[in-house]
């Protein structure tokens, strides 16, 4: 079995690396399938399961993935620990595809749906004993076969009858790549970590207006292994270390108030030292407190200016949800498929920004201006390398994010997929954006054509947003309130990022701080009208789960992303109070 395997890898080496002697690429193989027993068992059962046709459909490509990883966890409140979780764990993801390239099992509704009996955990033991490897293996790779017969007959029968208006094949063709990493881990000192975030929460005991808080820090290391039937082979290190912050009051008239931020490293040693944590836990807990003081906002129909990370993070949510595109499921005739889909699909070659404005994904770049980049990495879900793209030149979209699932007016694979996602499909999503104004303003310019904008409107004051609540540190209820009122006010079914920290700026330069305000509408549309962008860029990192607005918490597979992006002024975006019914406040005061 190692020989087979053997023998895919050099065919991939041979097409992906022309210039590395294929002698070389096989002892690198072999040294790795016999010192990693993970490996070889993998390559073992992956060997015998694209034989399979029991069913009387042939397996046309297989592919296995696992992640060998352990993690720790603390969290605090006011000083006081919460027990620490470690955890160690080996999830395994088998897919095979029967059928065809241009007709399988994939991107139906079904084809993720298994009616047997499940016999495999879905874990791979974590004694490296080959024999109980294989044997999780084999059954993973038994459900995976004959839940991809019964997806591709439920599949046929869905379109039969039916007359499509383009027919697209379901899987793309891409280069064999053999990247192997050796294993490694950090040691994290658990001891310093508990205390530091034990005295981190603490400081919220100084600001009496938050009425709950909590810090959170966790770790997570390890290897991740993908093999495909192609001849891909990638083992990387996989590590991540984060510390969140989260704290919330209400106000006077009983609304919630929340704020949030966390602190992430790809390398948990080069976490930032505690004074930056410090400055990190202090700003939420002043924020919150000063949002309990402020006014409550009301409707606003003007020029607004993101300033500094609020740019990043709308560039983040609204191009970051849009830029990938996957198909719809296929479903029976008149089934309605609850699917969220792209704003920019079918825009290929249209206007999507400013004709002064680029936009570039770039996962190769680990570091800007001497600060690490969170989207950096080697090989994506699908085992295909990823490239530096152009996504938008002069304000027109160029390209989008795929996996190897086809989609209209793309050629091939971008090396995207990043996420795990449904109907036996990968999610695309950015790396490192970047975006590139040619034409910039001062920060002091843009202020003064903001106020000159509200004037000529007849406005008292103008808009400025300094942070936007994504990630959403907010709960599931929050976000079904959220996109409930999105929809009544016609913003659509995606709803769009609360604002944290809204300003009004008055003519004579005066601020104030408003709460309770949410924007009706921010999508892709809204950013073909930007007027003006800063010179300064701003780096803002976060973790993406692919749950709408990256709500912290949810979802069991996180990615890093970064943005870069100056500050935007727009010439007009609505906002109007938040609608709820209010809580009414406790009817005691919070213990001393």
């Amino acid at each position: 079995m190692k020989r087979a395997l053997l023998v895919w890898m050099l065919a991939a080496a041979a097409a992906a690396q022309p210039q590395t002697p294929d002698a070389a690429v096989a002892a690198k193989i072999n040294a790795a399938l016999n010192s990693d027993p993970v490996l070889r068992a993998m390559a073992q059962e992956l060997g015998r399961a694209k034989n399979l046709r029991a069913l009387g459909e042939a397996v046309y490509f297989g592919e296995v993935s696992a992640d060998d990883a352990e993690s720790f966890s603390v969290s605090a409140t006011l000083g006081s620990i919460f027990a620490p979780q470690q955890a160690q764990l080996r999830p395994v993801r088998p897919l095979l595809r029967v059928g065809q390239a241009n007709f399988d099992n994939t991107g139906s509704i079904y084809s993720d749906y298994f009616e047997g009996t499940r016999f495999d955990a879905g874990m791979l033991p974590l004694d490296n004993q080959v024999p109980a490897l294989r044997h999780a293996l084999w059954l993973a790779f038994d459900r995976a076969y004959k839940t991809a017969y019964g997806a591709l007959g439920r599949k046929a029968a869905a379109l039969r009858g039916v007359t499509q208006s383009e027919v697209l094949p379901d899987f793309w063709p891409s280069t064999p790549v053999v990247v192997i990493e050796t294993p490694s881990r950090v040691k994290i000192d658990e001891a310093a970590w508990t205390q530091r975030v034990r005295q981190l929460s603490a400081l919220f005991s100084a600001y009496p207006a938050v009425t709950s808080s909590g810090v959170d820090f966790q770790v997570s290391q390890g290897t991740s292994y993908y093999l495909n039937t192609e001849g891909t082979l990638a083992r990387v290190n996989d590590r991540i270390g984060y510390l969140r912050v989260r704290a919330a009051a209400q106000a006077p008239d009983g609304m919630i108030l929340y704020d949030g931020d966390s602190v992430e490293a790809l390398e948990p040693q080069r976490m930032p030292g505690e004074a930056e944590l410090r400055q990190t836990v202090e700003a939420v807990a002043k924020n919150v407190a000063a949002l309990v003081a402020a006014p409550p906002g009301g409707s606003y129909s003007g020029p607004v200016l993101l300033e500094g990370i609020a740019a990043a993070q709308a560039f983040g949510e609204v191009f970051g949800s849009n830029l990938g595109v996957t198909r719809r499921p296929v479903a029976e005739p008149g089934r309605q498929v609850p699917v969220l889909g792209s704003e920019l699909e079918g825009r290929l070659g249209l206007r999507v920004l400013p004709e002064w404005m680029d936009l570039i994904d770039d996962p190769g770049q680990q570091e800007f201006a001497g600060r690490p980049l969170l989207g950096f990495y080697l090989v994506d879900l699908d085992g295909v390398r990823p490239q530096r793209l152009a996504v938008v030149e002069k304000g027109v979209l160029k390209t989008l994010l795929a996996t190897r699932q086809p989609v209209k007016g793309m050629n091939g694979p971008s090396g995207r997929s990043r996420l795990p996602g449904a109907f036996g499909l990968k999610t695309p999503r950015i790396s490192n954006l970047f975006v590139q104004a040619s034409v910039t303003e001062s920060e002091g310019a843009l202020r003064k054509r903001l106020l000159d904008l509200a004037a000529q409107a007849g406005r008292e004051y103008a808009i400025v947003i300094r942070k936007l609540d994504f990630p959403s540190f907010g709960s599931v209820d929050d976000l079904r309130q959220l996109a409930a009122q999105a929809g009544r006010s016609g913003g659509g079914s995606r709803p769009a990022p609360l604002p944290v920290l809204v300003y009004r700026v008055y003519r004579d330069g005066r601020e104030e701080l408003v709460r309770g305000m949410r924007l009706r509408s921010l999508g892709t549309r809204q950013f073909r009208d930007i007027l003006a962008a800063g010179d300064r860029p701003y780096q803002f990192d976060y973790l993406d789960n692919g749950a709408p607005l990256a709500i912290t918490g949810a979802g069991n597979y996180i990615v890093g992303c970064s943005v870069v992006s100056p500050s935007l002024l727009f010439e007009e975006l609505d906002l109007e109070p938040v609608s709820a019914d209010l809580p009414k406040p406790p009817i005691v005061p919070p213990p001393q």
